[in-house]
């Protein structure tokens, strides 16, 4: 009953006219992630997190020009699949993507090391992929204002994270304490890295595709040390 009523009450607020510029793929994808995050499925970790991103994203762009609100709502909705078909494809005991694999293959991990896995999957595996299936270069070159600027509502969004992550993990608490602070600083610079390598990447598929090649093949050995740095040590 409860999941019925959150989905009730999105459709309902996003609708309404106070926000008419919110779309009905907006909406929908709002839903699905709902749904997901209150599911028995492992893929609720992530699921939850992704949740509050959209909905500070579908705010953040709400009164923006509409063609950097259209720009963004295509990667919204090409972003998401990513993740949704990563979780249907585990639901339905089928191939999960190579970029989601290390979040799917434990149903026993804390829900700390899910979401660590789940960003980076999704920022270092998905990114690039949903905005060369949507975009052509040029409009990605045309976009990059647009995406870059949400980077501070990101960042806002990862304190809270790391807040909380410093509350529920002792290893963090320490490493937090340890180093007065500058992890979380670090863990600031590492998220702008992350989106900035997204686009580059972007731009390379269309541009040089030896170069993207190596940089893809790098980029995936970097992703797999990640992945063990959460499961060995969190």
């Amino acid at each position: 009953m409860k999941k019925y009523a959150v989905t009730f009450f999105l459709v309902s607020f996003f609708s309404c006219t106070v926000y008419p510029q919110v779309s009905n793929g907006e909406i929908g994808l709002l839903q699905k992630l709902d749904s997901i995050r209150n599911s028995p499925s492992v893929s609720r970790h992530f699921a939850g997190l992704y949740f509050n991103t959209s909905s500070k994203a579908i705010n953040f762009f709400l009164h923006k020009p509409e063609k950097e609100r259209m720009f963004i709502q295509k990667l919204e909705t090409s972003f998401a699949d990513y993740f949704f078909r990563s979780a249907n494809a585990f639901a339905e005991g089928t191939t999960v993507p190579e970029e989601w694999k290390a979040y799917f293959k434990d149903t026993s991990l804390t829900p700390l090391q899910y979401q660590l896995l789940g960003i980076n999957a999704h920022i270092n595996g998905d990114i690039w992929q949903a905005l060369v299936s949507a975009f052509s270069l040029e409009e990605i070159q045309n976009g990059k204002k647009s995406y870059f600027e949400f980077n501070r509502e990101l960042i806002n969004q990862y304190k809270e994270f790391y807040n909380w992550s410093v509350s529920e993990n002792a290893r963090i608490k320490l490493l937090h304490t340890a180093t007065a602070g500058f992890d979380k600083l670090y863990g600031e610079k590492m998220l702008k890295r992350w989106r900035k390598r997204q686009i580059k990447l972007a731009i390379l598929y269309y541009s040089d595709n030896k170069k993207f090649q190596n940089q893809i093949s790098k980029l995936r050995q970097k992703m797999e040390h990640i992945n063990r740095l959460i499961l060995r040590n969190l």
